[in-house]
């Protein structure tokens, strides 16, 4: 009777398995504990490119607000009502901790110790360069300008998207090349010049920038070039295979790509007001 009972539970099914992962989530770092701030910046982020932002898990990390309260229940509202998912908190005071429960939010716990950046001078005006994020992006950077899409034929143009201006009488970094291979979950992003890239883009990867995107390789992942309207960009790659690629807003899905390109050197531009693939 004993060893059938223990066949009986070899042959159960399991109902589930835990493992630790850090899947791509991007990571929203409280500056204000104004919440109607909040909501006017990240309204502006979200008209720049919604397709981008849909039900886009965030993480919430609140180690700039110090020791200060914030309405963690109205946040999490605020988020889902802009359709994207709130999950967690990172680095919360033991009050905020409280509140983030409350919310209905998870805390990570993380080894990081609560500390701020030392950041510009008071006064000073930042210059944005290239920047390389982990697993975890800020995508607080300017984005692609997104267009509504009808039922069928290609994307319209939004409506145009001022680029931010340079830091006076500094000039632009120009471009970023990566050797590296682009895992899932990373995003690169270059506000000004070309992202060169010399390895494969893995899927769940995220390549940004202003003006050109080159993969001398595969690309896997999400390619987004004009990020500041600039509809004169291209996206150049050895393997088409990507999940999604965008130049100044006009944009087409895995599946909107035909066949006799993907796996194939391709050049992806603007024409037409719509996006064209051409073998190279």
């Amino acid at each position: 009777m004993v060893s059938g009972r223990r066949g009986e539970k070899r042959q159960e099914q399991q109902a589930f398995a835990l493992k630790g992962t850090m899947p791509a989530i991007t990571m929203l770092c409280l500056k204000t504990a104004n919440v109607s701030a909040v909501e006017r910046q990240l309204a502006d982020h979200i008209s720049q490119m919604p397709h981008f932002f849909l039900h886009l898990p965030i993480l919430l990390d609140l180690a700039e607000l110090g020791d200060e309260p914030v309405d963690l229940g109205a946040l999490a509202g605020l988020l889902r009502k802009h359709n994207l998912v709130p999950i967690a908190v990172r680095n919360p005071t033991d009050a905020q901790r409280e509140r983030a429960v409350a919310a209905g939010l998870g805390v990570l716990r993380t080894p990081l110790t609560r500390s701020r950046q030392a950041g510009p001078a008071e006064g000073s005006t930042p210059t944005p360069g290239p920047v390389a994020v982990g697993p975890a992006p800020d995508r607080g950077a300017p984005a692609a300008a997104a267009a509504e899409r009808g039922p069928a034929g290609p994307a319209r143009r939004p409506r145009d998207a001022a680029p931010p201006p340079d830091a006076a009488g500094e000039p632009p970094p120009a471009g970023l090349t990566v050797r590296q291979p682009v895992r899932s979950g990373q995003v690169i992003y270059v506000p000004h010049g070309d992202l060169v890239v010399l390895s494969p883009v893995s899927s769940g990867a995220e390549l940004i920038a202003n003006d050109n995107i080159h993969v001398y390789a595969p690309l896997r992942g999400r390619a987004m070039a004009g990020a500041h309207n600039n509809a004169d960009a291209s996206i150049f790659c050895m393997s088409l295979e990507a999940e999604f690629v965008s130049i100044a807003g006009r944009y087409l899905m895995a599946d909107e790509i035909p066949d006799e390109h993907r796996g194939k050197p391709a050049r992806i531009s603007v024409q037409n007001d719509g996006l064209v693939i051409t073998r190279l």
